[in-house]
């Protein structure tokens, strides 16, 4: 893998050890007295033809991805793609110069028409509402508890971690990725704060985690980057200068910047031939998520790059040890045709639809991690997140 330095755009936070709020009310201003004035005849007044108006463009800046400008212009990914010719979405460099389509775009207001003066009235026809499937058991004939693996002794521990983050002000609407280029924007997760980005199909049950942690979803974050190890997330090193501070790793950056209340853990890929080093290193990372309020998700991996499966294995016993939640990819590449790997074997196949309604959808690598990343973040809403706030409440 290639390992390439594209940070975050910079975000006003507090350090991890101390996580309060301020309010900010809005300032207060005089409501001007109303004075007479004289009746104004009105003349009409002709619209006149509005001027074509030329596309504005956009030029990228350090920590840009498509995705992110796409966002701000409220466009998909493959409409700003097309309009600049641009075929690998991963690729963007700084000072580059985006067109961007159908931006100052001038609309000219519909003119009014008055209804019939005799039309009958209608009563209101409220159309019934729609009807979500119940949560399944199983994904493609797996048992969903071994692919969300969330024991009794485990969901307790989760609500004792969220419990103590709370305590020191942490978002339980916010979560947080570590990782490498398979959790990179835009395949993982982005689409879901995407208004009109996705179709949850018999999946429309997650929906309410969908909108619980908006906001996380698109944010791809200080501690996920192409080419990360279990080693670089933890060191300084490798920490984005432009927003992290010094000797500050790249997820204590980001547990000071984003303050989430549950990470997702998605590491191994890169860390080949070094089992000792990855169990030290993703045992630092467990360890720091726990003393800081942060719940632990571990994810395993599709692909067996270290030439068997033992990076998994590590993971798997770390998350027994810690009682931790595992989220088991591993398991759910089992029902995907090439476990839902890529040509190189490490990446998965795109699944940029995010339509569930599509049997493609447990066809393709990206449409499963996402998928059952949901069902995770929605295990641990039920779970923990609400039965523990209801209890404080």
């Amino acid at each position: 893998m290639w390992l390439l330095n594209s940070g975050a755009p910079s975000q006003a936070s507090l350090p991890v050890s101390t996580l309060a709020a301020q309010a900010v009310l809005p300032t207060a201003s005089a409501t001007p007295t109303p004075t007479a004035t004289e009746p104004v005849t009105e003349t009409a007044v002709t619209n006149p033809t509005p001027e074509p108006v030329q596309p504005a463009s956009y030029t990228v800046q350090a920590g840009n991805t498509l995705f992110s400008i796409a966002q701000s212009y409220s466009l998909t990914v493959e409409e700003l793609a097309a309009a600049n010719g641009i075929a690998n979405v991963n690729s963007l460099t700084v000072g580059q110069v985006l067109q961007i389509p159908g931006a100052g775009r001038i609309v000219e207001a519909d003119t009014a028409v008055a209804p019939p003066a005799d039309q009958p009235s209608q009563p209101p026809v409220n159309p019934p509402p729609p009807q979500i499937e119940a949560a399944p058991d199983n994904l493609g004939g797996i048992p969903l508890s071994s692919i969300i693996v969330m024991p009794e002794n485990v969901v307790q521990n989760a609500r004792r971690i969220f419990a103590q983050g709370q305590a020191i002000g942490r978002n339980p609407n916010a979560y947080s990725k570590i990782g490498d280029s398979v959790i990179q924007n835009p395949y993982f997760m982005a689409r879901f704060d995407q208004p009109g980005g996705y179709n949850m199909g018999r999946y429309a049950y997650l929906q309410p985690a969908i909108d619980y942690f908006a906001g996380s979803h698109g944010r791809q974050g200080a501690a996920v980057r192409k080419g990360f190890h279990s080693w670089t997330v933890t060191d300084p090193m490798w920490a984005d200068k432009s927003i992290c501070q010094p000797a500050e790793s790249p997820v204590a950056c980001e547990y000071r910047l984003n303050n989430p209340a549950i990470v997702l853990i998605r590491l191994g890929s890169n860390d080949r031939g070094v089992p000792a080093g990855f169990e030290k290193n993703v045992r630092q990372i467990i360890e720091f998520s726990i003393a800081n309020g942060v719940i632990p998700v571990i994810g395993t991996k599709a692909d067996r790059f270290e030439g068997s499966n033992q990076n998994n294995d590590i993971l798997r016993r770390l998350a027994a040890e810690y009682e931790l939640p595992v989220w088991d990819f591993d398991v759910a590449a089992q029902i995907i045709p090439g476990r839902g790997l890529d040509v190189d074997n490490v990446h998965l196949t795109t699944f940029y639809a995010h339509d569930y309604s599509s049997p493609v959808a447990l066809q393709r690598g990206h449409g499963v991690h996402n998928l059952t990343a949901l069902m995770m973040l929605d295990a641990l809403l039920n779970e923990v997140i609400l039965p523990e706030t209801s209890r404080n409440n």
